[in-house]
């Protein structure tokens, strides 16, 4: 071999590795070769185990803090209620950045003081826009969600009358109710069951969330080296480009119709109060309500607001299936505290167990198998600018974050631009909060008086100052959904003789269960 080639090869290698030379006093964990990363690591993320089990493995042998990389990215992962706690909400200042990971269109990034600032300028908005106050009035004749999310109730109730028993994929039936929800609140009008333009907007965002989760390599390596090695994510890439842009330019046709038709005194719903503050709005907004930024809030909400709550439902009536005791204990309450009376969200304060259910249904489908974030972002000048939202998907990894500057966590230093990881799922198996981690127990919510006990371990929309703006408009959902089914039917497998599998699906970053069919039997 050419000598001078050899002496270059070295030089590069050298070069590399004090490019990419550690900080003293990195958390423990693995070594990375340069350009490539933890070869160790990631050969056990490839290998089928879902990421957050083999996280949690390696946080049980080296612990709560430890090190890995992606290719150079130095990547930290957190473990535990305590240390996620402190960083997320003690140190929410230097972790709470984002990532911009090459083309993945679900990871965005805040980088700079600059985009800093414009950030809080549009998180505040869209804080103001999407807050339960100011939507309760949205809607044909002023009807407010809760009475939005009846209509879905009693239209779902219908469904599942004429099915008499007869197998059914919940999955299904809850993606169209919370969908229907969601588009009122955006457009102001609501689908059949049946029509094709519901279907659409459903194909959308099972589409958003199959494939990679952020922490593959796919989203680290040049575009024709994923289409080489990880086609699979290559593909799933595609459609989400293309399902984003069929959505766009539906709502494009909306907002000029919602233009067109547009009056200060009748504010209809999501897309009249951006048409409004566009018109209305002080100066330091109103130049970021442009078009396409209408549309990648509209893309927050369709996410947030559909896929997440559907998802959580659909883990609910599994559960209930497989746990008829509790779902019978469940029944008892709704009928000794309300009788056959509509049950409505003030409701709620009133049916301790009913909403324990539901808190340890959020917790255990967590531990059955990421929390997506979405993007909001603008032009400014030639930088691209991200906002992130936290949706509220069952997932047992939280949403990447990014650490702004230098910091210290647990005594170990952690340098700017790392890639933090939390893992919710290591937080749920915290026998600390949680003991018997492993057991399905609502009883473990209520105290010795009867009483709900609030644990600040379960935060199933995050925590700190990136948590989810559509939390009020999800417990309003799941809380109205699942008790009202519940007081009018009864949930059975579809063959008693045949156990449900608990397990989530492995083909998407959220942790949905394996399609299942039940079987509802009205209530006498």
């Amino acid at each position: 071999m050419d000598p001078t080639i050899v002496f270059i090869f070295i030089l590069v290698f050298f070069v590399s590795v004090l490019v990419t030379r550690k900080p003293k006093n990195l958390p423990p964990g693995y070594f990375g070769i340069p350009y490539i990363g933890s070869l160790s690591l990631m050969r056990k993320l490839i290998r089928g185990k879902r990421p957050h089990l083999v996280l949690f493995e390696e946080s049980k042998r080296i612990g709560n803090i430890f090190r890995w990389y992606l290719g150079n990215q130095l990547v930290v992962v957190l473990s535990g209620y305590d240390t996620i706690h402190e960083a997320l909400v003690q140190k929410a200042e230097v972790f709470s950045d984002r990532p911009e990971l090459n083309r993945n269109p679900i990871i965005p990034s805040t980088d700079g003081e600059h985009a800093k600032h414009r950030l809080r300028k549009i998180r505040t908005m869209l804080a103001r826009i999407t807050a339960i106050p100011a939507l309760r009035d949205f809607g044909v004749g002023k009807a407010s969600i809760e009475e939005k999310i009846q209509v879905e109730i009693e239209t779902a109730t219908t469904f599942l009358q004429d099915k008499n028993g007869k197998p059914i994929t919940m999955n299904d039936l809850m993606q169209k109710v919370v969908a229907n929800i969601i588009f009122g609140i955006i457009f102001g009008r609501r689908f059949t069951f049946n029509e094709p333009e519901l279907d659409k907007t459903r194909a959308f965002t099972n589409a958003f969330v199959s494939g990679a989760g952020p922490i593959s390599l796919s989203f680290f390596l040049p575009k024709v080296l994923v289409r080489i090695i990880y086609r699979k994510d290559a593909e799933n890439n595609d459609v989400r480009r293309q399902s984003i842009a069929d959505l766009r330019k539906y709502v494009y046709e909306q907002l000029d119709e919602h233009e067109a038709t547009f009056d200060r005194h009748n504010i209809r719903d999501f897309v009249d109060m951006y048409i409004q503050m566009k018109k209305e709005g002080d100066e330091s907004i109103r130049k970021f309500i442009t078009k396409g930024n209408v549309f990648r809030a509209i893309l927050d909400l369709f996410l947030a607001g559909s896929e997440t709550t559907s998802t959580t439902l659909d883990w609910a009536f599994l559960f209930m299936t497989e746990y008829t005791e509790v779902q019978k204990k469940c029944q008892e309450e709704i009928e000794t505290v309300l009788g056959n009376k509509l049950i409505e969200y003030s409701d709620r304060k009133r049916l301790v167990y009913v909403n324990a259910v539901i808190m340890e249904i959020q917790r255990c489908s967590n531990l059955l198998s990421l929390i997506i974030c979405c993007k909001f972002s603008c032009s400014l000048k030639k930088k691209k600018i991200f906002v992130t939202y936290v949706s509220c998907i069952p997932a047992p990894l939280n949403v990447v974050h990014y650490t702004s500057g230098n910091t210290t966590l647990g005594g170990y230093n952690i340098p700017a631009r790392t890639l933090i990881v939390p893992t919710l799922y290591s937080v749920y198996m915290d026998t600390k909060y949680f003991p018997n981690p492993e057991k399905f127990d609502p009883d473990r919510f209520i105290d010795y008086k009867g009483s709900l006990i609030k644990n600040e371990a379960l935060m199933p929309f995050s925590t700190g100052p990136r948590t989810c703006l559509g939390e009020p408009l999800a417990r309003m959902e799941l809380f109205l959904v699942f008790a009202n089914l519940l007081q009018r039917f009864s949930f059975s497998r579809e063959d008693p003789s045949k156990p449900h599998t608990m397990e989530s699906k492995q083909s998407q970053i959220t942790n949905a269960p394996v399609p299942y069919t039940l079987r509802a039997t009205k209530k006498q």
